[in-house]
């Protein structure tokens, strides 16, 4: 497995132990991270980010049922914040996505390519 928090993982840390994750959802492996919830491994957990996050977040879902098992499952723990990916609302953050934004829209005009990494 590729994540950061993997079940033998959360096994070894001390109940006082409350992971934050404010960079990427696929980091934590939801599934060891519910066990180590209920077995008390750890105390508690902190999500900006979800690893399936896409299509649950920014919009409002109040009169639906969740269809994302896991989540619905973490939800339900007291011990359990999470928040829909606000971490990114930055002043640098936004500051960087509208540069990013404006100098691609200029080279749209002017036929350049777009900056490395970016696609329109």
């Amino acid at each position: 497995m590729g994540t950061i928090a993997r079940l033998d993982r959360f096994q070894a840390r001390s109940i006082w132990e409350m992971p934050v994750n404010t960079s990427r959802g696929k980091l934590i492996d939801t599934t060891a991270l519910i066990a180590a919830l209920k077995s008390g491994h750890i105390g508690g957990v902190a999500l900006d980010v979800y690893e399936e996050e896409e299509g649950i977040f920014f919009q409002d879902l109040s009169g639906q049922v969740l269809l994302d098992d896991e989540l619905s499952h973490l939800l339900i723990f007291p011990n359990v914040l999470v928040t829909s990916h606000q971490a990114f609302l930055t002043h640098e953050a936004l500051s960087e996505i509208a540069r990013v934004t404006t100098e691609n829209l200029h080279k749209l005009e002017t036929g350049e390519p777009f900056l490395g990494g970016t696609t329109l």
